[in-house]
């Protein structure tokens, strides 16, 4: 099968757990004998924007080049369509897709197609809209597209004036997200899809009155990568590490939970550090020290230097990669009960989970995990056999693209 897959934001080196994911389902679709090419729009005068050399990659991939001016939605959906027409695909996976999925869906819709869905290109374009006022917000952008409009609209006028955001303005901009017509697209492109693949149970029920068939496809880690690594010997002298790993600087990684917490500790104890990766100008406490930002190749030695990892998410993390990593290496994981992570997390078994938002509730599991230097081991080797068994590169593609593509094959289009 001659198998077309499109993402309008991937970049490599990544940026993010979504381009590290497409990266390895493209690899572990071409182990699996399937012929596959990366489809990708990109934008020179963007860092966000299909920043990456096709020549560079281990697998076919064509980039379709846009400016600022371009790039507007009857283009991309056209010079999509016409690139995989010219490569005479057989079927096709839409990747990411943010605001202009729909679009790009439709013009791909006679074909066999299944797209992968993400919860900020469902429920909330803007994910940290999804926690406000001290609480998860109850709406989602498929049921509840009046009160999501007004509320998107309201809170993001100063970033669509400013014309700051990028690559989300201008998908923004040319998809006309948050109009009346704009939901009715969405809606309609998901029940014209043969199949959505999304990353846990939460994504599933929402996307599962819209769209005929939802597979629940996981992400995995590359073991290889990710080897593991036993903990350093208790000092009495050395801080233990606490560590909050990936895009820690965005306001929906939970960044403040993090630091809330550490100032619980810091009140009843000196034997931690909190280490996040953030900007280097990150104000610094004796308590907290900011990491600059690491390659992806190099991050295995930032896990394997900590202690404890931290996903503190405010908002519904589709997967979760950085939990995945840490327990890969072997190290105890606690996380917000949100999206993926609530799937990945053994609560008691290879970490904890708290309430998004909770310091209070995630300073007490710390406490207990910078006390017991056995309880840190047991879990973290939990974690690294629950990673191998459930979260291989090769037992996730085996488990869960081999019914997808199959059903792909099976698909028959008028």
């Amino acid at each position: 099968m001659r198998l077309a897959v499109v993402d309008l934001l991937f970049c490599w080196p990544p940026h993010g757990g979504a381009d590290v994911h497409l990266y390895h389902v493209m690899r572990g679709l071409q182990a699996m004998g399937q012929d596959v090419r990366l489809f990708v729009t990109a934008d020179a005068s963007s860092w966000e924007r299909g920043a990456f050399n096709p020549d560079a990659l281990p697998f076919p991939a064509t980039r379709l080049d846009f400016s600022a001016r371009t790039f507007t939605r009857r283009r991309v959906c056209k010079r999509v369509r016409e690139a995989v027409d010219a490569w005479a695909a057989d079927a096709v996976i839409v990747a990411d897709g943010f605001f202009l999925k729909p679009w790009v869906c439709d013009a791909l819709s006679d074909y066999p197609l299944v797209a992968q869905y993400y919860a900020y290109e469902a429920v909330c374009h803007r994910d940290i809209l999804r926690f406000k006022d001290g609480a998860p917000c109850p709406n989602h952008f498929l049921y509840t597209p009046d009160a999501c409009r007004a509320c998107a609209l309201a809170r993001l006028a100063p970033d669509i004036r400013s014309g700051l955001k990028g690559a989300w303005l201008q998908e923004y901009l040319a998809a006309r997200a948050y109009a009346p017509e704009y939901h009715a697209m969405a809606a309609q492109s998901l029940a014209r899809l043969d199949a959505a693949i999304v990353f846990n149970r939460n994504m599933r029920d929402a996307l599962s009155g819209f769209c005929p068939t939802v597979f629940l496809a996981p992400g995995g880690v590359a073991l290889e990568a990710f080897p593991y690594s036993p903990p350093a010997p208790e000092s009495a002298v050395k801080p233990k590490t606490v560590l909050m790993p990936g895009r820690a600087e965005d306001a929906a990684k939970g960044l403040a939970v993090f630091q809330a917490a550490g100032e619980v500790l810091w009140r009843e104890r000196r034997d931690f550090v909190l280490h996040a990766t953030v900007p280097e100008d990150t104000p610094a406490t004796e308590w907290f020290r900011p990491l600059p930002w690491r390659e992806h190749r190099d991050v295995a030695r930032l896990y394997a230097e900590a202690d404890i990892v931290v996903v503190p998410s405010l908002w519904d993390e589709p997967f979760g990669l950085v939990a995945v990593e840490a327990m890969a290496v072997g190290r105890p994981v606690c996380a917000s009960r949100v999206g993926g992570l609530q799937d990945i997390v053994a609560h008691l078994d290879t970490g904890f989970l708290f309430d998004r938002g909770d310091a209070r509730e995630l300073a007490k599991q710390l406490a207990v995990l910078l006390d017991n230097p056995d309880l840190r081991r047991r879990m973290g080797e939990a974690g690294r056999r629950r990673v191998e068994t459930e979260y291989a590169w090769d037992r996730v593609l085996a488990r869960h693209f081999t019914p997808i593509l199959a059903f792909l094959a099976a698909c028959e289009k008028g």
